[in-house]
């Protein structure tokens, strides 16, 4: 690869990442505004707090990871849903992506000790096979939610509010 498709490259998951941050602080406003974000947060296993670096390290993480997972002959969907929620925040909060797709670019079969701070999770999934997860989650094998996500979890909470203010006594 030459250093300017490097180049572009770069600017391109940049930009993307922009995007992608854009859309999902968008999508949190409206869900605050509507007064649904407590329970859309609560759905997704999330607090107020973890917004912040859910919004700042969204873009690319959980690709990474799935590439990581791939790269090693790891199945993510034979992964127990909860190791795979914590995997994918601990990469959504990494500081070492950079040196992670440097690594995703090589050949090297490890290294990743160094710098990935899921090794030991990737470590266990290696030596051990994994039962099939009962329940997947609402968006399948993602394990945080997407923007699709965020709408259906904002259309069923605004349903359960309905059902609530329905099934009220007048």
């Amino acid at each position: 690869m030459t250093m300017l498709q490097d180049f572009r490259q770069t600017v391109a998951r940049l930009v993307d990442g922009s995007r992608t941050r854009r859309r999902l602080k968008r999508e949190i406003a409206q869900l605050s505004a509507m007064g649904s974000l407590d329970a859309v947060l609560a759905d997704a296993g999330l607090a107020r707090s973890q917004i912040g670096p859910l919004v700042a390290g969204c873009a690319g993480s959980r690709a990474l990871l799935d590439q990581m997972l791939e790269r090693l002959g790891i199945d993510a969907s034979r992964m127990p849903t909860g190791t795979m929620r914590d995997m994918t925040w601990t990469c959504t909060t990494c500081p070492h992506k950079r040196q992670c797709r440097r690594w995703l670019a090589g050949h090297e079969a490890t290294g990743f000790h160094g710098f990935c701070p899921n090794a030991d999770q990737l470590d266990d999934a290696l030596g051990q096979p994994h039962p099939v997860p009962a329940d997947p989650g609402p968006s399948g094998d993602s394990c945080y939610p997407t923007a699709d996500d965020f709408r259906r979890m904002r259309a069923e909470a605004t349903r359960r509010e309905v059902r609530a203010l329905l099934n009220s006594p007048l």
